[in-house]
């Protein structure tokens, strides 16, 4: 009798053990952590937020009150995560993808925010489609922006459906004339805006930080994020350094 008990026992906790490995398997934990591995990158349950993050003073990074960093996913000058934020408009879900650019020393010091305006023609009379899909997020953005301390910047021909924000005016003018002039029509800061209009995208200390404001990835859309992250990466590098 004592064996039949202790080999029920012994089976209860073994299933139990399954289930866990399953549950944890089929959680977005198990599943970004599966990318990780099938990648060779490393995975982290939680995002280490360096001196280097918080002196580049990214909005929602910064700013967002009771936010939660989880799920990292780090590699080679790129960093995955998703973001957690309780604000008072509401839950704030997003999934962000930072990548650490080699920039000219003069542009380490500056801080710019790329926002997608209403793009889409109104429908039946109504009102344009945002294309951060909610006003909540506008009102989000607005108050993280005054949060950072920064200013509109003056309207630029080659980004006219876009927001831009910057503590430094000057500086990002010679910036995008810098990076336009060197970079292909293809391969550009605009260009990639246009095929990625719902993106708020933000460089500040060195480092571009995208996402879309209350989205977070699926699994399956989060190599092409990080992919498509990663070329404008290089393209900003590229246009944007000399030896």
């Amino acid at each position: 009798m004592q064996l039949l008990f202790a080999f029920i026992i012994l089976s209860v906790i073994t299933l139990i053990a399954v289930l866990l490995v399953l549950l944890s398997k089929n959680s977005r934990s198990g599943k970004v952590r599966d990318i990780a591995n099938q990648q060779h990158w490393d995975y982290q349950e939680y995002l280490d937020f360096n001196d280097r993050l918080k002196e580049a003073n990214f909005g929602l990074l910064n700013y967002s009150q009771n936010v939660i960093f989880r799920h990292v996913l780090n590699a080679a000058n790129i960093t995955f995560f998703d973001c957690r934020a309780i604000e008072p408009s509401g839950i704030h879900n997003s999934s962000i993808i930072l990548s650490y650019l080699n920039l000219e020393p003069r542009f380490q010091t500056l801080q710019a925010t790329f926002s997608p305006m209403a793009t889409q023609p109104s429908i039946n009379g109504r009102n344009p489609i945002n294309a951060l899909q909610s006003p909540i997020d506008n009102n989000h953005l607005t108050r993280l922006r005054h949060m950072q301390k920064l200013s509109a910047a003056n309207p630029h021909y080659a980004f006219q459906k876009y927001h831009l924000h910057s503590n430094q005016q000057s500086l990002l003018e010679d910036f995008l004339q810098q990076h336009i002039e060197r970079s292909g029509r293809e391969n550009n800061l605009s260009t990639w805006l246009l095929a990625h209009p719902h993106l708020h995208i933000e460089i500040s200390n060195g480092i571009l930080l995208a996402y879309q404001p209350n989205k977070l990835l699926d699994e399956e859309s989060i190599m092409p994020a990080i992919n498509a992250v990663m070329s404008l990466s290089t393209a900003l590098n590229t246009s944007s350094y000399t030896d």
